[in-house]
């Protein structure tokens, strides 16, 4: 999907099979999912990215992926529901919802380790003051 895309389901101009909506939010089931039951919660105004959120625009969010979470939890046969945000190919602040029994059933975020000396230095550029 496209952030087009994401803006035909938050209006209403593109058929999904939609779970929850309120005034800031929607979610739906994802048209390819990671997992039967993979759900997707995008934000009704089109924002970038979640960090380009505002604080209260963002905890409103997480509530609202909260209410979701959890409800797939209940109701679906899984352990737990794990989150994603990768906020790259789709430019329209959303979170990805994905039902797991076991480890590996999402990809992983284990990568090589870094040396010492760089791992350092990023936490520095980080650490520093805007």
């Amino acid at each position: 999907m496209t952030a087009a895309d994401f803006v035909d389901v938050v209006e209403g101009r593109r058929a999904v099979h939609e779970i929850r909506r309120d005034a800031r939010h929607v979610a739906w089931l994802a048209e390819r999912p990671a997992r039967a039951g993979h759900v997707i919660v995008a934000t009704v105004a089109r924002i970038d990215g979640v960090f380009d959120l505002s604080p209260e625009a963002n905890a409103a969010l997480w509530v609202f992926v909260h209410e979701v979470g959890r409800s797939m939890r209940e109701r679906l046969p899984c352990q737990r529901v794990c989150v994603s945000v990768i906020g790259w190919v789709v430019r329209h602040a959303h979170v990805h919802l994905v039902p797991t029994d076991a480890a590996g059933q999402v990809p992983g975020l284990d990568g090589p380790p870094l040396p010492p000396a760089e791992m350092a230095a990023i936490a520095a550029r980080i650490r520093a003051a805007p």
